[in-house]
């Protein structure tokens, strides 16, 4: 499968899923996302106030994931309306150690655009599951984990 499969898979599932619809509520319109999509390059953007999964990169985006296809494919058949349940997922698939299914963030913008564009709120939606599920697998300083994401 190419990069192709990817992005319509992510697409489809942003533009429909509940858990998906649910998890971006908290996203202000500026909010994008720079998707690298096994080679191909897309992003997610909330420009019309709706999630949608968009080809090619953006321009100032706040940060961009790495997916490779084995990655979206967990995301994207996880099967549940659970938000908590889809952010145990992604973080599992950032600690993973096989970089066929391993996601990788770097991030772009300055920590007050990310606050601005309402990145904490989706955390927050994920509630207890996703918070004890990263005390639970070493995420204890959040300070530290943002400093490794830029790559510090």
């Amino acid at each position: 499968m190419s990069g192709t499969t990817s992005y319509e898979s992510l697409k489809t599932f942003f533009e429909s899923a509940p858990a998906a619809r649910e998890a971006t509520r908290p996203l202000a319109r500026g909010a994008r996302v720079n998707l690298a999509l096994d080679g191909d390059a897309a992003h997610f953007t909330m420009e019309t106030g709706a999630p949608e999964v968009r080809a090619g990169a953006a321009e100032e985006a706040d940060f961009t994931i790495t997916l490779p296809e084995q990655a979206v494919n967990r995301i994207t058949g996880l099967g549940s309306d659970d938000v908590g349940e889809f952010g145990v997922e992604f973080f599992k698939l950032v600690l993973e150690r096989d970089p066929a299914v391993k996601a990788r963030i770097r991030l772009d913008a300055p920590t007050m655009r990310l606050l601005g564009n309402g990145y904490l709120g989706v955390l927050a939606l994920g509630g207890a599951k996703v918070g004890w599920w990263l005390l639970k697998n070493g995420v204890r300083n959040p300070k530290a984990a943002i400093d490794r994401l830029r790559g510090k």
